[in-house]
């Protein structure tokens, strides 16, 4: 099988990325329970917020420093420091970013507080009990060619092609279909409608995620989105009135990654099944 990823879908609206010269800078602080070095369920939560709020960004580079609070030998500091910026590291690998994006990941040791009073202190070393997570990106816009938009197919299409639909967005940890979509849909839908012999499989992708498992659906809390966001696509079809017999959805969890980042890897992809020929009839 083929894996086509031409322009937009079958309607061929060209897409290019164009990035900026000027790289930006990203960055976060994740905190710790005393004397413990992992990430708790809550900033582990805060992270991965984090990296999805990227959005199209490309990450070029990270940069990682971790503190403990002033308690402890400067020894044992010292190690803590450097236990929690890799444990932090190792989160974010985790989350699918690449091992090579890290240039520094390094433990500082203890940070030296002047005197508060006991409630000021205490509040100041839970604010010192942290890592530090400073990322460079590179900003990357979708640029549209309007003039190459057609409505009609322009090339053969064969069964098992594959084709990825650029520009269709859904809220970030959910299924739901961003309004700046539909455009793009409504074209999908009339090639359709305009090639009844066309069956279709709908495959919902996401990034991010270990062991290519699927990732959560924030509205259910069922670990199935890509499947969810097929399945949206699919529903939006059949109210157009796209006959149910001429698709189907299939959410592939994390196990077609593209190798080109997080932002590619979030996708709806249409496998042509099917191509169903007229019947001619012969006269006596």
């Amino acid at each position: 099988m083929t894996m086509k990823l031409i322009y937009v879908f079958l309607i061929s609206i060209f897409f290019s990325l164009t990035l900026q010269a000027q790289k930006q800078h990203r960055d976060i602080n994740v905190y710790f329970d005393t004397s413990i070095y992992k990430l708790n369920n809550g900033e582990k939560g805060k992270v991965e917020a984090f990296i999805n709020k990227l959005g199209r960004e490309k990450i070029v580079e990270i940069i990682m420093y971790g503190y403990t609070d002033d308690r402890g030998s400067n020894k044992y500091n010292m190690n803590l420091s450097i236990k929690r910026a890799k444990n932090v590291k190792n989160h974010l690998i985790s989350l699918g970013i690449d091992k090579s994006l890290f240039k520094v990941v390094k433990g500082k040791g203890e940070v030296i507080i002047r005197k508060y009073d006991q409630v000021e202190t205490d509040i100041v070393r839970g604010l010192n009990r942290k890592v530090t997570i400073d990322i460079k990106t590179i900003i990357q816009k979708p640029k549209v060619n309007e003039t190459l938009i057609q409505h009609k197919i322009i090339e053969p299409l064969h069964i098992g092609d594959r084709f990825v639909l650029e520009n269709i967005h859904f809220q970030e940890g959910y299924a739901w279909i961003t309004e700046k979509s539909f455009p793009h849909l409504r074209k999908l839908a009339k090639v359709l409608t305009d090639r009844p012999d066309l069956y279709i499989e709908i495959q919902g992708h996401v990034c991010c995620t270990r062991f290519g498992r699927d990732a959560i659906d924030r509205k259910t809390k069922k670990q199935n989105l890509s499947q969810t966001r097929a399945k949206a696509i699919y529903s939006y079809l059949r109210r157009k009135g796209i006959a149910k017999n001429r698709m189907r959805y299939k959410g592939m969890r994390r196990t077609m990654p593209l190798g080109k980042g997080s932002e590619y890897d979030r996708r709806v992809e249409i496998i042509i099944k099917n191509i169903v020929k007229k019947r001619r009839f012969h006269a006596n």
